[in-house]
């Protein structure tokens, strides 16, 4: 890991704490993070690379059980609390992170940061799946919103597309890079 990665993934886990993740939520999230990260590092120059990890690590803090009950959709509880916290420069990629963000106008991810922690959240479960697997995965856990999540997997693809234009990492050695990067 990088010295940034250090720091983040420490920064990370405070709020883990915190906000009482159970190992699941944990687990899930340092991967996205990690993902986030090393992708926006792969953009460095276009992105803060800080807050695009920052936010890939946090952006499900609104399912933390301590704000259970709340009736508010897990993606704008997440802004809410990070912009609370002070992290108002994650708030909104963690906004536009659900798979079915793409969907919406109001919420589909626009920018480079955001389209980073929405495909790093496409690929990490709770292991690195390719795109389709995953999103396929998604749909069958939450077979309420199976339709929507089907309904947005071009638009992941489009996103995947663009995120690797220009790359010389490729969707297909993501894991493999992970792997290198965090043993």
């Amino acid at each position: 890991m990088t010295g940034l990665s250090t720091k983040l993934e420490a920064l990370a886990e405070r709020y883990f704490r915190r906000y009482a993740y159970p190992d699941w939520l944990r687990e899930h999230s340092r991967l996205v993070g990690r993902i986030a990260t090393l992708l926006a590092e792969e953009h460095r120059g276009a992105v803060d690379v800080r807050a695009v990890g920052l936010a890939g690590h946090l952006h499900d803090i609104g399912r933390s059980p301590l704000l259970e009950g709340d009736p508010r959709e897990h993606n704008e509880l997440s802004a809410l609390v990070l912009a609370a916290e002070g992290l108002g420069e994650c708030a909104e990629l963690a906004r536009r992170h659900p798979v079915y963000a793409v969907l919406d106008e109001a919420t589909v991810p626009r920018t480079l940061p955001e389209r980073i922690v929405y495909y790093a959240d496409r690929r990490g479960g709770m292991e690195i799946l390719p795109l389709e697997e995953r999103i396929t995965e998604t749909a069958v856990r939450h077979p309420r919103y199976a339709e929507g999540i089907e309904r947005s997997r071009p638009y992941a693809r489009e996103i995947e597309r663009e995120l690797f234009e220009g790359m010389s990492l490729r969707p297909e050695d993501l894991a493999r890079a992970m792997a290198a990067r965090w043993r």
